[in-house]
Order: C-alpha cells, then structure tokens, then sequence
C-alpha cells in the first residue's frame, strides 16, 4: 500500500483510558490523518470498532489523535511519520 510521505509535525504526550496509560500523538501541519490512518491499521492490527469506550485495545484514533498502549508502538509511529 502506498502512503503519502512525511515528514510531519506530531505533539506527543500521555493519557489514561480506564486508567491504563496511554502515548498519544497528535499530527499537525497538512498530516494525511487517511494515510495515517490505514498505516496503523497494517502495522498494528485494527482496534476497537466503538473507539475508546471499549478497554484493553492496543491502540485507539480518539479526539485527533493515535493512542498508543505501549511506547514502543509510539516510537515506531514517530519514526515512520515524524520530521
């Protein structure tokens, strides 16, 4: 599959969601949230349909951002799509 190339600003930061930690990154500047979107999905397997009202999910795509479970995922995000 192709995806439109970055690089692209991404703010991170952390979150809870049922009080289990979560890494967020938050694309800005002209981010292709589709691309991004599809790319997560291939690499990290499609998470919960009802987004994150639903626990224990891997990653979640809530308020304009990519909720990771674990920090690694996050760091492979950012190397895939950060400047």
């Amino acid at each position: 599959m192709w995806f439109q190339p970055g690089p692209y600003t991404i703010l991170v930061d952390e979150g809870r969601v049922y009080g289990a930690r979560y890494y967020t990154a938050h694309p800005t500047t002209g981010a292709n949230w589709n691309d991004m979107m599809a790319w997560v999905i291939d690499t990290f397997g499609p998470t919960s349909p009802d987004g994150v009202w639903s626990p224990g999910y891997r990653w979640y795509a809530n308020n304009a951002r990519f909720w990771f479970r674990n920090q690694q995922d996050l760091t492979v995000f950012l190397l895939r799509w950060q400047q």
